[in-house]
């Protein structure tokens, strides 16, 4: 008989000590290694029971204080997978059958205990067995369950690549239950691939027993899936393969996020970029621009050629500024804008350099209120669209800019979430040509997205236009069909805090100095020379440096000196250090920053230095002066107070005598 490696924990029913010592020798001679718990009424059985330690309970039939029968139902109560052999002297048939409907495992006659051996044995064997069942049992319902909660797709199909399994996830990634998919091929059905690929795969784990990558799958509405595709071989019990089993997970959106991710680190990379191009453009424009107000004032009666190079400059160096903005996300700054002036501006650049053989056509509806925008960007925005039609009529056309007031009283698809309906703006650049395709037209505000040949769009023309107008909570529509041309109009809203009649723009008056010293100080040649023709006709002295060491040399010697006008990124010392240097010298001078991209963490930390004043680069006279005519408001100098209009226009008698540091 097999002897169980550990001893069988035997409770033992019995109010006779003699039978119960029976018992245990007969067991014990027939080799049953038992632990034998031995209880003679019913309060101690019950609380034997009630410690659920025994693998099998003996129970004589006939007990003084209760029956056999009863102490049957405890011991189902209690333990009801535990085997019950029920041991009596007399027992009727009636009464045996009671007992064995009411769970007991076996029952024998005290006169024929040699059983008792065989019979424990049994109940052993079919309670280990039945032990056995339920294991398996639970550990296959807990892997039902783990298959039925798992967000992987899973699924089984035979060797001809026919589904008969399919998850909960599976149902949830492609939308077929399992009733509509089982018995329908898996090639057909999720896969998107050409099925000699998948065919291929497929015959690959057949022959290796496995393969994993990833696959180009659809759902049942036919979106495109990206999924990480598992998929295993199963076998019999022989070891001949029967079916594979597939375990997907869906990278769809994952694959998405990285595509947005490399898009956005190719963009920092372009700011990177942009942003080193753009200080050599500035310090290459910065001449220009102001050398064509010393023209203007050197030959009042010049041609317009000189108004179509300051035009020109002016746009390159917008241009300039929203490359920087696109590619850093960052916002210029805003005030009450009369969009009709900028469509007047626009109207003639696009006449004076679009071929001849489109007509220009502007329409402004009188008395628009103002909108609170970044005039560059909005110009950036005209340009763009303007180009984009002008690129769509190779043959010529006519080219219409448009403006009119809208009241909108609900909210529009198009609108961004945080948008309010009311009074906008709007802006409508409307072309006759080749128009725009019902298939890309979702497609043409995606960054990088272009029709044109790499040497006519770069595909971020309508992206900046679209992030532009969101930028400034207004939303954009476009109507086209191929052959009849294209309407772009970008709705933006009105500026109710600045709401005023529109009045053209009042001309400055001229600003000159009173002989004040400026030091300049920057890294290009040009940007110096220029810089000091311009100032010294503003009737100030000029003091040129290369850079901010050789400023703050000349400084320790010199230091009666009423402004500077720094530029940002230098060699040997840039402007930051030199001005964190300027201050323990001259705390109180007025220091103006001239920078072609200042980022917002390097102004504050300016501000933090009492710098107050900065200047774009490139500028104009006017905008120089109106920077100098606002840090000396603020900082009075020894001279008389700065005055607006200067009779000699030129430069004080005492100024002669200055010499330039850096020629």
């Amino acid at each position: 008989m097999h002897a169980p490696s550990t001893p069988t924990r035997i409770l033992h029913l019995d109010d006779s000590l003699r039978d119960a010592t029976l018992v245990a020798d007969l067991l014990d001679d027939n080799g049953v290694c038992c632990e034998i718990s031995h209880v003679m009424s019913r309060r101690p059985f019950e609380q034997a029971l009630a410690q659920r330690g025994h693998d099998l309970i003996l129970c004589d039939f006939n007990l003084p204080d209760f029956d056999g029968l009863t102490a049957l139902i405890l011991a189902r109560a209690s333990c009801p997978d535990v085997p019950v052999i029920i041991v009596s002297g007399a027992i009727e048939a009636e009464e045996a059958v009671k007992c064995l409907k009411a769970g007991a495992t076996d029952y024998l006659l005290k006169q024929r205990m040699e059983r008792l051996p065989s019979a424990v044995q049994r109940a052993l064997e079919e309670y280990h067995a039945l032990k056995q069942r339920k294991q398996a049992t639970e550990h296959i319902r807990r892997q039902a369950r783990l298959i039925d909660q798992a967000t992987d797709a899973i699924f089984v199909c035979d060797k001809s690549m026919t589904l008969s399994f399919w998850n909960p996830s599976a149902t949830k990634l492609y939308g077929y239950t399992q009733a509509e998919i089982c018995g329908d091929s898996v090639l057909r059905v999720i896969f998107r691939e050409p099925e000699e690929r998948i065919g291929a795969i497929f015959q690959e784990v057949l022959r290796v027993g496995q393969w994993h990558g990833e696959t180009r799958q659809k759902n049942k509405e036919g979106r495109a899936l990206v999924v990480f595709c598992q998929l295993t071989l199963l076998t019999d019990a022989q070891g001949i393969p029967d079916g594979i089993l597939a375990v997907n997970h869906d990278l769809t959106e994952a694959k998405a996020l990285e595509q947005q991710l490399l898009r956005s680190q190719r963009q920092e990379a372009l700011g990177a970029l942009a942003g080193g191009i753009a200080h050599d453009l500035n310090n290459a424009l910065a001449p220009i621009m102001m050398g064509v107000d010393l023209l203007k004032a050197k030959y009042p009666g010049a041609p317009g050629i000189v108004d179509l190079f300051d035009s020109s400059v002016r746009r390159a160096a917008a241009m300039i500024r929203q490359l920087l903005t696109f590619a850093k996300g960052s916002e210029g700054e805003r005030s009450p804008i009369q969009v009709n002036y900028l469509l007047q501006e626009m109207g003639a650049i696009v006449e004076c350099t679009f071929p001849k053989n489109i007509t220009i056509t502007v329409e402004r509806e009188k008395n628009l209120p103002p909108v609170l925008a970044d005039a560059t960007q909005l110009h950036q925005v005209l340009l763009n669209l303007c180009v984009n039609a002008r690129d769509a009529m190779p043959s010529g056309g006519r080219l219409t800019l448009a403006t009119r007031k809208v009241e909108i009283s609900s909210v529009h698809p198009g609108m961004p979430p945080n948008a309010k309906v009311g009074l906008f703006v709007a802006i409508q650049v409307n072309d006759t040509g080749t128009g725009i395709s019902a298939e890309i037209r979702d497609r043409i505000f995606d960054p990088f997205f272009s029709t044109k040949t790499p040497d006519k769009g770069t595909g971020l023309g309508l992206s900046t236009v679209m992030g532009i107008i969101k930028g400034h909570d207004g939303f954009l529509e476009v109507s086209s069909a191929p052959g009849q041309g294209t309407t772009f109009t970008a709705f933006l809203p009105t500026d109710a805090s600045a709401a005023e009649p529109e009045l053209a723009p009042q001309k400055k008056m001229p600003f000159y100095g009173q002989g004040e010293i400026i030091l300049f100080v920057d890294d290009e040649t040009t940007v110096r020379e220029i810089a000091r023709e311009v100032l010294q006709r503003m009737n100030f002295q000029v003091v040129l440096a290369r850079d901010g060491l050789e400023a703050l040399v000349w400084l320790t010697e010199h230091p009666s000196v009423h402004a500077v006008i720094t530029d940002l990124h230098m060699p040997n010392q840039d402007g930051l250090s030199f001005v964190g240097m300027l201050r323990k010298i001259l705390p109180e001078i007025p220091i103006i920053v001239s920078s072609g991209r200042l980022e917002d963490d390097i102004q504050s930390q300016f501000r933090a230095l009492g710098v107050t004043c900065f200047l774009d680069k490139p500028c104009d006279e006017h905008q120089l002066a109106e920077v100098l005519s606002r840090i000396f408001a603020q900082h009075p100098t020894k001279f008389a107070q700065v005055f607006r209009t200067h009779p000699n226009n030129g430069l004080s008698e005492s100024s002669a005598s200055l010499m330039p540091l850096t020629a």
